[in-house]
């Protein structure tokens, strides 16, 4: 991809066309003042020009754009292999890019792109048109502050992601890795969910066997299953139950009456058995016990006596018979009816023993539904732990795997490795001639997100200026890899701030060389006072063709038709609320 135009529908709208080459914007101030000083830009417009840019090639909605620019369209002219595309964009219909004469979604925009850019159909998350893109076009300010910083809110993992892409690293191992830990973080955190149920916290803190709870449990359902086997169920249950409460009160109550009769009869067999013959001799002992004295007179009237009792007895003894037969009669009919009682009685319990009500039975299952559900519960939690300690297992061996194949792969990586070290290391030898420097790429083993760590080294790197040239060879590093049909790169005039006149001077040296020798773009926006710096440094000749004959646009602040909108607006670009193109 090069550039070729960007235009706008207005007139005022003061119209770019790109060149091959170096392709410079100048900003020019009348009266000095701070530019660029928060988040709105109220310069000349320079900066503008990045994002429309990418809003032509698919950005998030601008809303600025929509409040403040009604009625604009912006068209952005490129080629791609040495075909021309235009894409155009509304600033009422942020949603929609007319696309080589078709409208279509933003999103279908960014896959096109993704496709005729970098050859990707089906990119693994986090691999984007928008990270990658940004890649070649830094456009907000944190875009300057780091050499790997790109895109707003970007992780790590996408960093590390489009960048070993971009120069030509396979990502397999990179996506795999981040697969790996996203299986174990979710792991984990089933793992913690699983510590706040409180069943299944007795048996993973250890307060319970599981083992022993699961034996007693299926011992339990086996006794009740076979109970429930054999079970048979009476509809007449309740009634018969009823009937043998009665029979077993009837039967008590006969038995009550069996043991008064049998006392009774008792009585009687005593009474009888003490009723004897009455004989002289022991009426007269007991009349001699008394010590009366017996006359003769009552001695002869003795045998009366004797014959009046006899007489007695025999009355008293046959009444005692018959009453001894009645008892006996009324005791066998007694027995008869208890005899009768128990034969039912002993029919109804055998039945209700071995027959039940049907709510019985219901409760039965029920009870066995209840064993079963807990059984299976403790079973799956025991699958469910199982499979936690087997996945990190697995997880860790394989993190362990692909950190050895890591190793293996960056060795026969090596000689690919060292000729971009080597690239990096000219780049920046041409700033800093005594100055360590080198790119450096390391596998990063261990239970984390990020399968390398990737420095772009410039010693003493935190001084003025340092900063910026590395973020320029880096991104010199990327586009001349050749890993998609991108052949150019864009930087804001924030890269200069920093730097020296002899950093400036050497930077666009380099560009050049590397214009001239690749066919590339180098566009840039830049102050009129730091392009200024570095004339001194270069011969007329040098200046002239390097410099002066590639600036292709100058934008003034000495009237609002001098900017690059042809008006005085203030527009916000760095909306930090707005989430970005890759998170969106």
């Amino acid at each position: 991809m090069k550039l070729l135009s960007l235009t706008a529908n207005n007139p005022a709208f003061h119209s770019i066309f790109f060149k091959d080459g170096i392709n410079i914007i100048v900003g020019k101030q009348v009266a000095p003042h701070t530019e660029n000083d928060g988040n709105t830009y109220n310069g000349v417009g320079k900066s503008l020009i990045l994002h429309l840019i990418h809003f032509c090639l698919g950005s998030n909605k601008i809303d600025s754009f929509a409040t403040q620019l009604s009625g604009w369209e912006f068209t952005l002219k490129f080629e791609i292999n040495g075909k021309e595309y235009v894409t155009t964009r509304s600033t009422d219909e942020q949603n929609k890019i007319v696309f080589c004469g078709q409208k279509i979604s933003v999103s279908v925009a960014r896959q096109k792109l993704l496709q005729l850019c970098f050859q990707i159909t089906d990119a693994p998350k986090s691999l984007t048109w928008s990270t990658l893109f940004s890649r070649f076009a830094r456009r907000y300010r944190l875009s300057y502050s780091a050499f790997d910083s790109f895109v707003p809110q970007e992780s790590d993992y996408s960093k590390i992601l489009n960048n070993c892409y971009l120069l030509g690293i396979d990502i397999d191992l990179i996506v795999s890795k981040k697969d790996l830990r996203d299986r174990q973080i979710a792991a984990k955190n089933t793992e913690k969910a699983l510590k706040k149920d409180p069943l299944f916290r007795q048996y993973y803190l250890g307060k319970n066997d599981a083992s022993l709870d699961v034996a007693d449990l299926e011992y339990r359902i086996a006794e009740l299953e076979k109970e429930i086997s054999q079970f048979k169920i009476s509809n007449d249950y309740h009634e018969l139950e009823k009937e043998a409460d009665e029979k077993s009160y009837q039967k008590k109550r006969l038995e009550n009456q069996r043991s008064l009769i049998s006392s009774y009869i008792k009585n009687i067999e005593e009474a009888f058995n003490e009723t004897t013959q009455v004989t002289e001799e022991k009426l007269l002992e007991v009349y001699d016990a008394a010590k009366i004295e017996i006359p003769e007179m009552v001695k002869r009237n003795l045998d009366d006596v004797l014959q009046f009792h006899s007489g007695l007895l025999q009355t008293r003894n046959m009444r005692l018979k018959k009453e001894l037969s009645k008892q006996q009669q009324q005791l066998n009919r007694i027995d008869e009816q208890i005899s009768i009682l128990g034969k039912r009685m002993d029919e109804l319990l055998f039945y209700l023993n071995s027959h039940g009500a049907l709510e019985e039975y219901v409760a039965l299952t029920k009870h066995l539904s209840s064993l079963n559900n807990e059984l299976n519960r403790i079973q799956e939690y025991q699958k469910i732990l199982k499979v936690y300690k087997d996945t990190e297992q697995n997880i860790k061996e394989a993190l362990l795997s692909e950190d050895k194949q890591t190793d293996e792969y960056l060795i026969e990586l090596e000689s690919y490795l060292a000729d971009l070290r080597k690239m990096f290391w000219n780049y920046a030898k041409r700033f800093y001639p005594k100055k360590k420097s080198g790119l450096v790429l390391k596998n990063n083993s261990g239970e984390n997100m990020l399968r390398y760590t990737l420095e772009a080294r410039i010693e003493d790197d935190s001084s003025d200026g340092v900063n910026e040239v590395r973020i320029f060879c880096f991104d010199l590093l990327i586009l001349v890899c050749k890993k998609s049909n991108i052949r150019f790169i864009m930087h804001d005039s924030r890269l200069f701030a920093n730097m020296d006149p002899r950093q400036r001077e050497t930077l666009f040296r380099i560009a050049n060389d590397v214009c001239v020798e690749k066919e590339y773009q180098y566009i840039c926006s830049i102050n009129e006072d730091a392009i200024l710096s570095f004339k001194s440094l270069m011969s007329s000749e040098d200046y002239s063709q390097i410099i002066t004959n590639n600036i292709i646009l100058e934008l003034n602040d000495d009237a609002p038709e001098s900017k690059l909108l042809g008006m005085q607006i203030d527009i916000d670009l760095e909306d930090k609320s707005k989430v970005p193109e890759h998170l969106g």
